[in-house]
């Protein structure tokens, strides 16, 4: 992170450094335009992309978004990146790395809600950190194709807390961008953007419920792993005791209609908390549902408008365009020089991304086209997928 160096200053540092150490001094106007005029030194190597980090150049829900990342990184340890720079490009970042401290502001107290999700983004982005000019152009896609399936995911998993097992990936289909969508499609139909839609509605009243029963304000744990936490705990009739009150307390000051139940069991009592949370965005007696509304909408224009695409009588699926895909085929594929095409759609799976059987054979049909496949017979056993980085 650096703090307090605007570009303008960045390049003054970078100028005096450089023209004490030129045998021509007009050498730096020629330096100045190949680096500096348009900010193309911002895309030599992916360190300086902490130049926008600053305070102050993001927004407060940038800063959200960051944190998400920032807990499915949790403590990983990125390589360090192996950019190809000549000896000036280097001086350079030098004097950018001289300018970095630590900052702890835009670190994550959340731990991941999905495990399974935070490995795989792990994964991903230690293989792109290897591969610094592919991270530096793929990183947009990175990111936004993360965040999409983060809130998806998440959507499908935040009611399924009784198990006190971390979430696994929950069936969530798309479609490539170049396929037809018909309405006969039983996986596309029932599990695609309809059940991501349905469940993304629980998503915010469940996480603001889940904020105001979180047992320490340093770290804030999954709905699940509290569950766990508390079904384990010594303590646990007297946590019970205080969550039927503040379940009493909170019905009341909302005048809501939820019938609370009069069981002693933890499930029941949290159960009842998460109705509570529910109703109170449901009720048409305030403007609670219409900022539900508003969240759900925006997390689909906003994190959505690259994968939610209206296709006729078949309406709102999830899609896939060629880049995203050559990107996830690429990060599934990973340290391996080819995959075999089943294994790689379980790894697509284990991301969160499922394909119906008509949208697989698309898939091939597009690897073949591209030219990244070596198919050994007929047999889809026998047909393997190779990077293209």
């Amino acid at each position: 992170m650096i703090q307090d160096l605007d570009y303008d200053s960045f390049v003054n540092i970078c100028q005096k450094y450089l023209v004490g150490k030129l045998s021509d001094k007009n050498f730096w106007d020629t330096i100045f335009k190949m680096y500096f005029k348009h900010e193309d030194i911002l895309f030599v190597s992916p360190e300086f992309s902490l130049f926008r980090a600053q305070k102050g150049m993001f927004t407060k829900s940038e800063a959200r978004v960051a944190s998400i990342f920032s807990s499915l990184l949790e403590d990983h340890q990125i390589p360090e990146f192996n950019t190809r720079l000549n000896f000036l490009e280097n001086d350079i970042l030098n004097q950018f790395k001289s300018k970095l401290i630590p900052d702890q502001s835009l670190n994550s107290r959340e731990s991941p809600y999905l495990p399974f999700l935070a490995e795989n983004f792990k994964q991903d982005f230690t293989f792109l950190a290897r591969r610094p000019h592919y991270l530096l152009s793929e990183i947009k896609q990175f990111l936004s194709l993360y965040a999409f399936i983060y809130c998806a995911q998440l959507s499908l998993n935040i009611d399924d807390w009784k198990s006190s097992l971390p979430p696994d990936p929950k069936p969530l289909f798309f479609i490539m961008d170049t396929e037809k969508a018909s309405s006969e499609r039983t996986y596309i139909k029932r599990y695609g953007f309809k059940s991501f839609h349905e469940a993304s509605y629980k998503l915010f009243p469940m996480l603001s419920m889940l904020e105001n029963i979180q047992p320490t304000d340093e770290q804030v744990i999954p709905l699940w792993q509290m569950y766990t936490v508390i079904q384990n705990s010594s303590l646990k009739d007297q946590v019970i005791t205080e969550l039927r009150d503040f379940s009493s307390a909170f019905k009341e000051q909302r005048e809501l209609d939820t019938e609370l139940s009069i069981s002693n069991d933890l499930s029941d009592v949290m159960q009842d908390l998460m109705k509570l949370a529910i109703e109170q965005f449901a009720s048409i007696k305030t403007t609670r549902n219409e900022i539900n509304d508003k969240y759900v909408k925006e997390i689909q224009s906003q994190f959505g408008k690259h994968f939610i695409q209206t296709r006729g009588r078949a309406g709102r699926v999830l899609v896939l365009s060629q880049d995203y895909l050559i990107l996830l085929t690429n990060l599934s594929v990973g340290e391996s020089d080819r995959l075999q095409f089943h294994d790689l759609i379980s790894q697509f799976s284990a991301r969160g991304i499922f394909f119906d059987k008509q949208s697989q054979e698309a898939l091939i049909t597009f690897y073949e086209r591209i030219g990244n496949i070596e198919r050994m017979s007929d047999s889809g056993d026998a047909v393997y997928v190779k990077k293209t980085v």
